[in-house]
C-alpha cells in the first residue's frame, strides 16, 4: 500500500487569534515558520519521494520546509485548499457565534448540514468532493512502495480523514490537527483499506504530550 505522511501547515497569526482564515492566504507567523522547519526536520530520514501541498503560501512554506530536505519541488494540488468560510472569513470565533447563533451551534453539533454563509461558502461536502478526488489524483501516481507527503489544512485534512477512515462528515470533530502535527499512514486505494501508524504527533514540536492533553481537558 502506498505510504503517506499528512501533515497540517503550520501557525499563523490568525491561527493565534483564533480567526476563521479558510480561503484567505495568511502566510506562517514565526512560530509557525519554526514549526514548519522542525517538520522538516523530523521528516528528513523519511525517504519521501514526493510532497504535495495546498497552494495557499502557509501549506505551500510548510511543504517547502519538508520537500528541501529530499531535493523534491513541491507539487500544489487545488483540491487541497481549506474550506471557503464565506462571510465567516477573519472573524473570530465569538464572533461568529454572536452574529450567526444557529449556524454556528449546527456547526459544532452537525457540521455536516452546514453551508458556510455568504458568496464562495462552502460546506463539507463541497471540501470533501475535491480533497478527496485530488487524494485519489495524488495517490494513483504512486506505487505501493513510495512515500509521499500531503501538507493540507485543518478542515480539508481532518476531512480526508473521515474518507480514509469510513466515517460519516458529522464525525469531523473527532479528529485533531495541531498546526504541523503528523499523521503516518497507509492507504490501499482498491480495497479502501487504511491503517494509522501515527496520528497527530507534536513531539518534533517539542511538545510535552501530558501538557498536551492536560490542556485539552
Amino acid at each position: 500500500m502506498p505510504k503517506i505522511i499528512l501533515v497540517r501547515h503550520g501557525k499563523t497569526v490568525w491561527n493565534a487569534e483564533g480567526r476563521y482564515q479558510g480561503k484567505m492566504d495568511i502566510p506562517l507567523n514565526e512560530e509557525g515558520k519554526e514549526q514548519a522547519r522542525r517538520a522538516g526536520e523530523a521528516l528528513k530520514d523519511f525517504p519521501v519521494k514526493a510532497v504535495y501541498s495546498s497552494p495557499l503560501k502557509r501549506c505551500f512554506d510548510t511543504a517547502s520546509e519538508i520537500a528541501k530536505h529530499h531535493d523534491l519541488e513541491v507539487n500544489t494540488e487545488e483540491g487541497f485548499k481549506e474550506i471557503d468560510h464565506g462571510e465567516w472569513e477573519g472573524l473570530l470565533a465569538s464572533e461568529v457565534e454572536n452574529k450567526y447563533p444557529e449556524l454556528y451551534r449546527l456547526w459544532k453539533e452537525k457540521p455536516s448540514a452546514v453551508k458556510m454563509p455568504g458568496e464562495g461558502g462552502e460546506s463539507l461536502q463541497d471540501v470533501y468532493n475535491r480533497a478527496v478526488k485530488a487524494f485519489e489524483n495524488v495517490v494513483s501516481k504512486h506505487s505501493d512502495d513510495e512515500l509521499i507527503v500531503i501538507v493540507g489544512h485543518d478542515a480539508t485534512n481532518k476531512i480526508l480523514m473521515c474518507y480514509l477512515l469510513g466515517t460519516d462528515l458529522d464525525k469531523f470533530w473527532a479528529f485533531k490537527q495541531a498546526n504541523c502535527g503528523i499523521t503516518v499512514l497507509e492507504y490501499n486505494p482498491e480495497t479502501k483499506k487504511v491503517v494509522v501508524h501515527v496520528a497527530n504527533a507534536t513531539g518534533h514540536l517539542g511538545k510535552d504530550i501530558d501538557f498536551e492533553i492536560q490542556k485539552s481537558l
